[in-house]
């Protein structure tokens, strides 16, 4: 069967051989064959990538689904029955189209026709739509370009005191109802929201995040809380500081749909 698979296609595999081996799996799944597709770098990637997929974001996902295995796997690799069925179905997907070799992008298709498999899983936990994806193969495979599908950014709540995690809780709970979502890893953040007090001076730990949003290009939002004044000498010199935000108790609601309004001026392309 796989004689049909052009050589960057066969390479999937091989990536998804060593995605499994990583997390220490004993069989070569959907999930790992996801994994493999965006490591590969072909089309196929380029199609995860128009919908927001990284290669770090689908490895925590799978890392939350199937977790971690013990001892390394000695020996080659079997691939699972839902895995062998997603190789299958990318062979029927290139017939059917008249294709004479399986490229990445029918692969993708055999991965998404595979109801049972864990990348549907990965691809639901990461907010992605199958459909949407489908849709984007076949029209990677007849040459139509698809604009790419905003996302929700991805905001990192940094915060000096105690007493302020349940106010970022707050923020973070409304900033959801606005498609904002919260990320606990400045790493995976597209803005990074410095929520501010009065007499703020910023902890070691907070210069780390801010320092490693800066390292990252991403923007940083002062959020100003309890009357506190922006911190001009406070804040990064190095990095992307962008419009601050004053949120207040009593104008609460109002201020944090400033705030999801100001996330997306910061970060253009991003919904």
């Amino acid at each position: 069967m796989l004689e049909r698979f052009t050589e960057s296609a066969r390479r999937v595999s091989v990536v998804a051989l060593q995605e499994a081996r990583g997390f220490n799996h004993t069989a070569i799944g959907t999930e790992h064959l996801l994994l493999g597709l965006i490591g590969e770098g072909g089309a196929a990637a380029a199609v995860l990538a128009s919908v927001g997929l990284s290669l770090h974001s689908c490895r925590a996902r799978v890392l939350e689904v199937d977790g971690r295995g013990g001892l390394p796997v000695p020996g080659r690799l079997p691939f699972t029955p839902g895995a062998k069925r997603a190789l299958a179905a990318a062979v029927r997907e290139s017939l059917a189209l008249g294709h004479r070799h399986v490229v990445t992008e029918h692969l993708l298709l055999g991965v998404l026709a595979e109801d049972e498999g864990v990348a549907l899983d990965v691809l639901a936990r990461c907010g992605v739509d199958p459909v949407d994806v489908r849709d984007r193969a076949f029209a990677a495979l007849v040459g139509i370009d698809l604009a790419p599908v905003p996302r929700a950014a991805r905001l990192f709540l940094s915060y000096r005191r105690p007493q302020d995690l349940h106010l970022a809780g707050r923020i973070a709970d409304r900033l959801d109802d606005f498609g904002r979502s919260v990320v606990g890893d400045v790493g995976e953040c597209d803005v990074l929201l410095a929520v501010v007090g009065p007499d703020w001076t910023p902890t070691d730990s907070m210069r780390a995040e801010v320092e490693r949003a800066a390292q990252r290009a991403v923007p940083v939002i002062p959020v100003l809380v309890d009357g506190a004044e922006l911190p001009v000498d406070q804040l990064p010199g190095n990095g992307r500081v962008a419009d601050h935000v004053t949120v207040r108790h009593e104008t609460f609601r109002a201020d944090v749909a400033r705030l999801a309004d100001v996330v997306g001026y910061a970060q253009p392309g991003i919904g």
